[in-house]
C-alpha cells in the first residue's frame, strides 16, 4: 500500500512538472513574440524619423541653395557696376556741367556698389549662421525635439507642444526643460542677436478658469519659456514674448496631425537693426 501511495505521488509530481514546463514554454513563446513586435515597432519608428529628417534636410538645402543663388546675382551686379565705374573714369574733355553730372553718377554708383557688397556679406553671414545652427542642433533635430527653419526671412527654432507642455497647460515638463536648456545654451552664444519667444495654438477653442482663450494660453506659454531661458543665463534684454493664438498656423487645422504641428513654441532670431536699410533719407529736415 505504501508503494502504491509513492507511485501515485510520483505520477502527480511528474504531471505537475509537465504542467509547469508547458506554462514556462507558453510564457517564453509570448516573450519572443512581444520582442519581435517591439523590434518591428522600433524599426518602423526609426524609418518614420529618418523620413522626417530627410524632408527637413531637403527643405533646408533648398533654402541654402536660394541664398547661394542670391549671392551669385549680387556678385554679377557688382561686376557690372564695376565696369560702369571704369568707363566713367576714362572719359576726358568734358564740360564742367558734364563733369559734375558724371561725378554725381559716379558717387551714386559707388554707393550702390557699397550697399550691394554689404547685402552680399550679410546674405553670406546669414547662410553661414544657419548652417552652424543646423550643426549644433543636429542631435535634437534627429531626435525630433526641435526644427530649425526659415519663416518670413527669419531663422526660427521650433519646439512642439508635446515636448514642452501637457495639453491646455503652461507648466514645463521635465523633458521640455531639458530640451529648452539645450536650446538656450546654443542661442546664448550667438553674438548680437535678440530673440522673440512666440506661443502658437491650434484652432480648438480654449476656455478654462485659468485661460479664457487661446490668446491667454499661447502668451502664458511664451512667458514661461522666457522665464526659463533667463533662469538659464540668457540675458533678459535679449528676449521678448508674444502670443499668436491660432492665427499663425504652419499646417492645416483640419487633421489631428496638422493641429499638433500648430501647437508649438517658436524662438525667432530677430534681425540685427544694423543690417536693415537706413530710412534716414526719408526724414524731411
Amino acid at each position: 500500500m505504501k508503494r502504491v501511495g509513492m507511485v501515485i505521488g510520483l505520477v502527480l509530481l511528474i504531471g505537475t512538472a509537465n504542467g509547469c514546463c508547458r506554462d514556462v514554454e507558453r510564457k517564453l513563446n509570448k516573450c519572443q513574440v512581444d520582442a519581435k513586435d517591439a523590434a518591428a515597432m522600433a524599426r518602423s519608428q526609426r524609418a518614420k524619423l529618418q523620413s522626417r529628417m530627410d524632408k527637413l534636410l531637403a527643405g533646408v538645402r533648398a533654402k541654402l541653395n536660394d541664398a547661394e543663388a542670391q549671392n551669385d546675382v549680387l556678385t554679377k551686379r557688382l561686376e557690372a557696376l564695376g565696369q560702369d565705374v571704369a568707363a566713367l573714369n576714362q572719359k576726358k574733355n568734358l564740360t564742367e556741367t558734364q563733369r559734375r553730372e558724371l561725378a554725381a553718377q559716379l558717387a551714386k554708383t559707388r554707393a550702390q556698389m557699397a550697399e550691394l557688397k554689404k547685402r552680399q556679406a550679410q546674405a553670406e553671414a546669414r547662410a553661414r549662421q544657419f548652417r552652424e545652427l543646423l550643426a549644433k542642433f543636429s542631435a535634437m533635430i534627429k531626435a525630433g525635439k526641435v526644427k530649425v527653419t526659415i519663416r518670413d526671412g527669419r531663422m526660427v527654432v521650433q519646439l512642439a507642444e508635446k515636448i514642452l507642455f501637457d495639453s491646455g497647460r503652461a507648466y514645463l515638463k521635465k523633458e521640455g526643460k531639458a530640451a529648452l536648456k539645450a536650446v538656450t545654451d546654443v542661442l546664448r552664444e550667438l553674438p548680437n542677436r535678440k530673440f522673440q519667444v512666440a506661443g502658437h495654438t491650434d484652432n480648438v477653442p480654449m476656455r478654462t478658469r485659468r485661460y479664457k482663450s487661446n490668446w491667454e494660453l499661447s502668451t502664458a506659454r511664451a512667458l514661461i519659456v522666457v522665464r526659463f531661458m533667463i533662469q538659464n543665463s540668457m540675458p533678459p534684454e535679449r528676449l521678448s514674448a508674444a502670443g499668436y493664438s491660432q492665427f499663425s498656423p504652419v499646417s492645416s487645422n483640419d487633421t489631428p496631425e496638422g493641429r499638433a504641428s500648430n501647437r508649438r513654441i517658436e524662438i525667432v532670431l530677430q534681425p540685427n537693426l544694423a543690417e536693415l536699410p537706413s530710412l534716414s533719407g526719408l526724414i524731411q529736415k
